[in-house]
């Protein structure tokens, strides 16, 4: 199918959306459970797959299931406009006990531009350096901190830099070193309290490998801790220690190596278990569509081995729990609670999405207003019951960024100058695509393709550490 196919079928979706029935599961997950590890869809594709899912049902769904790292991945999540179609409190959130089968009724959650709701945690970074690399935001490394890859070309991380967003200064952490491997990308970063780690593989090649680095948190040169080979090498996440490197694989289990360099060594009693952050690791893991609209069940502390298992509710699905919050879908609703099943809370507006400490990362439903609000996605704090947009839909789609980093980012992005323009034109009508066994048609039709243009200079960047504690 051709780009242009891929577009005219996004605005037949889009179309039709207002009237669909609710996905069975969430459509990205599916998609991503079916594409294969070593497959890669070029961006183009993967902004029309994007459109598709943002316009079932009236809802933008945001997950984090784009494809490894390797030259081909889009740079932002993409959506299609529905229109077409810190620290915790202990308090109690509004009335009632909210526990495990007596959800709160639910309440209309007002949701405004993220520099209205957090303006401290709300800046602007550059999206180039001075010398033309493309920065790419890995997470928040403090409240005005922000660990960013600087990028020679498309995926290809040239260094990492810190920018101060009280200043708006950078400072070179380490450059990147040539690993003289064809076909290397880095896959993501994460950051430990003395190190920050990344690692690396050949998603375009067959073989099955690959390495590890760390550097200093406070900067330096960069030393490679090892390879590995075979299943060790479906990395799905990976922690750092003082001590070690860890990570676990897409079939289960977590393994460690020493940061000075050593022998992979897997860790006792982690069989079916991924990194979420460390210390902790769940029952799911994130990569190849693994876990999907399954639920997390359980989380395990690898440091203390304490196990939390998690009440959820009945025909809850996607479900994922951090340490004090759980985020989730039950029915057509969103569902905040927490890991015993108390304080549970139903959010109609919202789709369930992605899970950063006490924040929920969600898709929002459409109002009825034609010049409300509506932003791309949504960031819910679970303790305040404030609601942030994220950037904001526009006529053709809109768009945003995740940090790069391993275990869940606390950065979101999107270039704000950025806009979609609409270009329509006739076509033979036997181009656009059709069901399978459907009649040809004959005559003229519409195709209508989308591009973006504008923007380039800002990133608007949304730190979560930058949100105020409720203390």
């Amino acid at each position: 199918m051709s780009h242009r196919d891929e577009e005219a079928l996004v605005r037949t979706l889009a179309k039709a959306a207002r009237s669909a029935p609710e996905p069975v599961e969430d459509l990205v997950v599916t998609i991503g459970r079916r594409r294969g590890r070593r497959r890669r869809v070029r961006a183009q594709s993967v902004l029309a797959v994007a459109a598709m899912i943002a316009v079932v049902g009236g809802m933008a769904v945001v997950r984090d299931t784009l494809p490894n790292r390797g030259g081909e991945g889009a740079d932002m999540t993409q959506a299609a406009p529905p229109g077409d179609a810190g620290e915790d409190t202990g308090q109690p959130f509004l009335n009632g006990a909210g526990g495990p089968g007596n959800p709160r009724e639910p309440a209309p959650v007002d949701v405004r531009p993220a520099a209205e709701v957090w303006p401290a945690a709300v800046s602007t970074i550059p999206v180039r350096t001075a010398d033309g690399h493309r920065y790419r935001p890995v997470t928040g490394l403090s409240a005005t901190r922000l660990l960013l890859s600087a990028e020679s070309s498309f995926e290809r991380s040239g260094r990492l830099e810190v920018y101060d967003t009280a200043d708006r200064s950078s400072t070179v952490l380490t450059t990147m070193p040539v690993t003289g491997v064809k076909g290397y990308f880095v896959q993501s970063f994460e950051v430990g309290s003395d190190y920050i780690a990344w690692w690396g593989e050949t998603p375009n090649d067959p073989d099955e490998w690959a390495d590890f680095w760390v550097v200093p948190r406070s900067g330096g040169v960069a030393k490679r801790v090892g390879e590995v080979t075979g299943d060790l090498s479906k990395v799905t996440r990976i922690a750092v220690t003082s001590d070690f490197l860890l990570w676990s694989v897409s079939g289960g289990g977590i393994y460690r190596m020493p940061v000075g360099g050593g022998a992979p060594e897997r860790l006792g009693n982690t069989d079916g278990l991924h990194l979420l952050a460390w210390p902790l690791a769940a029952d799911v893991g994130e990569r190849e569509g693994e876990g999907g609209t399954g639920n997390q069940t359980r989380t395990v502390n690898l440091e203390t081995g304490q196990t939390t298992e998690l009440s959820l509710p009945e025909g809850g699905r996607g479900f994922r729990c951090g340490p004090l919050w759980c985020f989730g879908q039950q029915g057509g609703a969103a569902v905040v609670q927490r890991p015993d099943g108390s304080d549970r809370r139903l959010l109609p507006e919202f789709s369930s999405g992605g899970v950063f400490d006490r924040f929920g990362v969600m898709g929002t439903f459409a109002g009825e207003e034609p010049d409300a609000y509506v932003p791309v996605a949504t960031v819910y704090d679970a303790v305040t019951g404030l609601a942030a947009g994220i950037s904001r839909m526009r006529e053709g789609g809109g768009g945003y960024g995740r940090g790069i980093s391993s275990s869940p980012s606390s950065i979101l992005y999107w270039d704000a100058g950025e806009r979609t323009v609409e270009e329509c034109e006739t076509v033979d009508a036997r181009r656009l695509p059709r069901p399978s066994g459907a009649p040809v048609p004959t005559g003229e039709a519409t195709a209508c393709t989308t591009r973006e243009v504008g923007g380039g200079e800002e990133f608007t960047v949304v730190n979560l550490l930058a949100v105020p504690s409720t203390k």
